[in-house]
């Protein structure tokens, strides 16, 4: 099984796609689809809590590593990361991952878009992991 990440977006569609797309690396234990309820279910999962409340199918539901990150989609602004973050806050540090909307993409919605985050998502983590930069808790775009 892949290392343990929290996935937040709009839709169980794309969010569908996205998580397909991260195995066999990363494991999307948790999908969330608004920042109240991030706020709400982020902290538990952080603090180890095995019964997490969501009425939402994706992601594997396997809470019993510790996570990696959150990887958040388009939709999440920075309003709505923050207050996810400071629910989350020093409970166990983790980087927060956001698109660069700046950067050109595939359109949203389409299989190539999910690829392409997906593609960015990786070479990110990767980068942070050997930079030793895992454990930063802040937002950091790919």
């Amino acid at each position: 099984m892949g290392a343990p990440v929290i996935m937040c977006g709009k839709t169980e569609a794309v969010g569908t796609d996205v998580i397909a797309a991260l195995k066999p690396e990363f494991d999307a234990v948790h999908f969330v689809m608004t920042p109240e309820a991030g706020a709400a279910q982020i902290p538990a999962i952080l603090r180890g809590e095995q019964e997490v409340e969501t009425n939402l199918a994706l992601g594997s539901h396997d809470y019993f590593q510790e996570l990696v990150a959150a990887i958040l989609g388009g939709s999440y602004d920075d309003a709505g990361t923050e207050v996810m973050m400071k629910a989350s806050a020093g409970i166990h540090r983790i980087p927060w991952l956001r698109p660069d909307l700046t950067k050109p993409g595939p359109p949203f919605g389409t299989p190539e878009y999910s690829k392409a985050l997906v593609q960015r998502i990786k070479v990110l983590l990767a980068q942070l992991e050997q930079e030793g930069r895992m454990h930063e808790e802040k937002f950091v775009l790919y």
